[in-house]
């Protein structure tokens, strides 16, 4: 029987129901016949919700490092539809003419629109898929926030606001809405130049303002990233104001560490709720649960909340209320941003506030569950290099009459997950008589009469009452070959008495043997073995 081919693995499907494209080996070469360019693969950059992403070249180069792949490819089944939507918001808003006649109209010598190269369809393997070419960048702002300590100082966040307000005019002047702004699809330039200039990426949710009645659409409610949607995104309708809305959230999570609904990201409804309960009075809300957060965010919220759906953006007056804090602060926003980690920064955070640890959801969660049942309870965050905590850090000290003893596998010990010391209340208990037939339990034979067995039965000191009655329960089946015994032992365990404890316990009587009348071997004349049995 003749083999067959073998046919290539259909690509798998993720939860959010897109196709994920095969992997796509190094220098494989796209021919794009509407820029007339040939694209080479270069190493995989990252996998999306929708495909991959990966560096790429033009076909006539050949690069020999990684750093010598000035664009990336992102690549998805041709079923899936985000990045169809993309493709189609970069051919119509990403015209370098355009542009740079908003960077001139403006007097902005960098622009943190992302450059678009090319698009089209390349079949691989049988499989059909679409790519679009762009300009290659550095590290998201998110992975610049976790490195950080989940804290940036006011001047980059302002700085960073100042950055997207600048992309948001632009894309709402072309009649679109981004409705999905966060630090992951924000990047840092990656070419000489543009190394503290933010592009925003990522607009396969961007949707077109219609001037049609604002109206809630059950089907596209909650669109977007859970944790910054806006309110009008939660009831199904993108819009301009919402935009700014989701970046205000963003700012105020670059400054405090977290923001109130985190914990119940997995309830869109409660967030929704949570979100409108905080926006109907931002200002109370905001002094009431962050400390030290600029009055010129605070400003940014009221005046989203003072627009209609269907209002026009004063963008102007936005960038004044983060460009007068600057200058408050004695900085330009052309200043490079500071992403460093600061120590002080994160120690003031975490004793303001619980300190959000970005490993696993439930973690802070159990921390607070164990003070509420536990009363105090301190949580120690242990380092390697820590040498000396002060008063103020507070973080590893220990409650001085904890009544703790740490052995040595407590003090290796080294996890990333805090150890919490709990202060406990010691309780005296009452001692309990031990009885012989327990201590001895392991050591008596196998043939021996269990203490435990339902043929017999022990007579305590509260049931001598019913002496006669147990001590014949088994006589029917053993003739009474079992008697009750006394004896005064002292338990080996060591308990808090010295007190003797009587033991009553089951023994078994010698039995003599009494002959039968019976018939003997004596009397058969039997032969055994070739010989006459003994007279």
């Amino acid at each position: 029987m003749s083999g067959r081919a073998k046919k290539t693995a259909a690509p798998k499907k993720k939860t959010n129901g897109y196709k994920m494209p095969a992997p796509i080996p190094v220098g494989e070469v796209i021919n794009d016949p509407i820029s007339k360019k040939k694209w080479r693969i270069g190493p995989s950059i990252g996998v999306g919700g929708f495909g991959e992403i990966y560096s790429a070249c033009e076909h006539d180069g050949s690069p020999k490092k990684a750093s010598n792949y000035p664009y990336v490819v992102k690549i998805e089944p041709h079923e899936n539809g985000p990045l169809f939507v993309e493709k189609h918001f970069y051919i119509r808003n990403a015209n370098k003419d355009d542009i740079a006649k908003f960077m001139k109209g403006r007097k902005l010598s960098s622009f943190g629109m992302p450059s678009y190269y090319g698009n089209g369809s390349h079949e691989y393997r049988g499989e059909k898929y679409r790519y679009l070419v762009l300009e290659r960048y550095g590290k998201d702002v998110w992975s610049l926030f976790k490195d950080c300590g989940r804290s940036f100082t006011p001047s980059t966040v302002f700085q960073l606001g100042l950055q997207m307000l600048d992309v948001l005019e632009y894309i709402h002047s072309k009649g679109y809405v981004h409705a999905d702004i966060k630090g992951a699809n924000i990047l840092m330039g990656l070419k000489k130049g543009t190394e503290n200039q933010a592009y925003l990426v990522d607009f396969g949710l961007a949707t077109r303002v219609t001037d049609k009645e604002f109206k809630p659409d059950p089907k596209c409610a909650h669109n977007g990233t859970i944790e910054y949607t806006s309110r009008d995104a939660h009831l199904g309708v993108a819009t301009k104001r919402g935009d700014l809305e989701i970046l205000g959230y963003n700012m105020l999570q670059w400054l405090v560490g977290e923001l109130p609904w985190e914990k119940n990201l997995k309830q869109p409804k409660t967030v929704q709720s949570m979100k409108e309960a905080f926006m109907n009075n931002i200002r109370k809300e905001i002094t009431r649960q962050f400390n030290n957060v600029p009055e010129a965010l605070i400003n940014f919220f009221e005046y989203i909340n003072s627009l209609k759906p269907k209002d026009n953006i004063d963008y102007t007056k936005c960038r004044q209320m983060f460009e007068n804090y600057l200058k408050s602060e004695g900085v330009t926003k052309s200043k490079k941003m500071d992403f460093t980690a600061n120590k002080k920064r994160k120690a003031k955070k975490t004793e303001d506030s619980s300190e959000h640890v970005d490993t696993d959801d439930n973690t802070e969660q159990v921390l607070k569950k164990n003070m509420k049942q536990n009363g105090e309870v301190k949580v120690v965050r242990r380092g390697r290099k820590v040498k000396q905590v002060t008063e103020e850090d507070g973080e590893n000290k220990e409650p001085a009459d904890t009544g703790i003893k740490h052995t040595a596998r407590a003090k290796k010990r080294n996890s990333i997950e805090p150890s919490v010391v709990v202060k406990l209340r010691r309780t005296r208990m009452a001692p309990k008589a031990k009885t012989q037939a327990s201590v001895d339990k392991n050591k008596r034979s196998p043939r021996q009469v269990s203490f435990d067995s339902p043929i017999s039965e022990v007579i305590g000191e509260k049931n001598l009452k019913r002496k006669s009655d147990s001590m014949n329960s088994s006589g029917d089946i053993f003739d009474d070959s079992f008697v009750i015994e006394e004896k005064k032992v002292r338990p080996r365990r060591k308990l808090l008495s010295d007190e003797e404890v009587v033991v009553k316990r089951v023994v078994r009587k010698k039995v003599t043997t009494v002959s039968h009348k019976t018939r003997s071997w004596r009397d058969s004349p039997a032969v055994v073995n070739g010989r006459s049995p003994p007279k």
